[in-house]
C-alpha cells in the first residue's frame, strides 16, 4: 500500500494542510510565512477569529501566498494533516483540550512548546514537566495521536527571514517524523534531521535561545 511519503519520494506532491494554532505572533507566525512562501497551505489558528484572519492577510501579503486562512483553533485544525502547537507552556492544555476532539485522525501533531516559567512577571526560566519535556506531555494529553517535537530551539527571526538556512531536528516515532520532515523538505532554507524519539525532546527544549 502507497501513502503520502511513497508519493512524495516518486516526485509527486500531495497538498498538506498545516494548522498553526498560536500563529498570530512568534514562532507561529514565522513558521506561517516560512510555510507559505514555500506554497504550503497554512490555517493560522487563533482563540480570536478575528486575529487569526488578521494574521492570515498580513502573511499573504508578505508571501504572496493565497493559501493562508485565519481561523479559531478549534477550526483551524479540522482536516488538517499537521497541527503545530506554537502556543506558550502555561496555556498548552487548555489549547490542547479545546482542538482534541477535532483533530483528524492520522494527523501530526507537532510540538514546538518549550516549558518555560515566569514567577510574578519576572524573567522566564525553564520548567521540566513530570512527562519530561512539554512534547511528552502533549503525547500524554493527546493519546490517540501522534506527537513529535520541532522547532523548539528555531529564533523566530531566522526563520521568518526567508534569506536564512536553518537546521531543524525532530524528534519522534519515525512515522509521524518522517511525515513531518518530508514536508519540511519541501521548504526553502529548511534542513530538517531527525533527532531520535521523543524523549530527546528533554535535550532539544532545553536549547532555547
Amino acid at each position: 500500500m502507497r501513502n503520502d511519503l511513497d508519493a512524495h519520494h516518486n516526485g509527486e506532491q500531495k497538498e498538506f494542510k498545516v494548522a498553526i494554532l498560536g500563529g498570530t505572533a512568534g514562532l507561529g507566525r514565522a513558521l506561517a510565512i516560512r510555510l507559505a512562501a514555500s506554497g504550503i497551505r497554512v490555517v493560522i489558528g487563533s482563540r480570536s477569529e478575528e486575529k487569526g484572519r488578521e494574521a492570515a492577510r498580513q502573511v499573504s501579503g508578505l508571501t504572496g501566498s493565497a493559501a493562508v486562512e485565519g481561523r479559531r483553533n478549534e477550526e483551524a485544525v479540522e482536516g488538517a494533516d499537521f497541527v503545530v502547537f506554537a502556543v506558550p507552556y502555561p496555556g498548552m492544555y487548555e489549547v490542547a483540550k479545546a482542538v482534541r476532539e477535532r483533530l483528524m485522525a492520522g494527523c501530526v501533531v507537532v510540538s514546538a512548546v518549550v516549558p518555560l516559567e515566569s514567577d510574578l512577571g519576572g524573567p522566564l526560566r525553564y520548567v521540566e514537566p513530570s512527562a519530561g519535556s512539554a512534547a511528552e506531555a502533549l503525547q500524554e494529553f493527546l493519546k490517540d495521536h501522534q506527537v513529535v517535537s520541532a522547532f523548539t530551539f528555531t529564533p523566530a527571526a531566522l526563520l521568518e527571514d526567508l534569506n536564512a538556512e536553518l537546521d531543524v531536528i525532530v524528534c519522534g516515532e519515525r512515522g509521524p517524523a518522517q511525515k513531518l520532515i518530508g514536508l519540511l523538505e519541501r521548504v526553502k532554507g529548511i534542513r530538517p534531521l531527525y533527532g531520535g524519539p521523543l524523549r530527546n525532546a528533554r535535550i532539544t527544549e532545553r536549547l532555547v535561545q
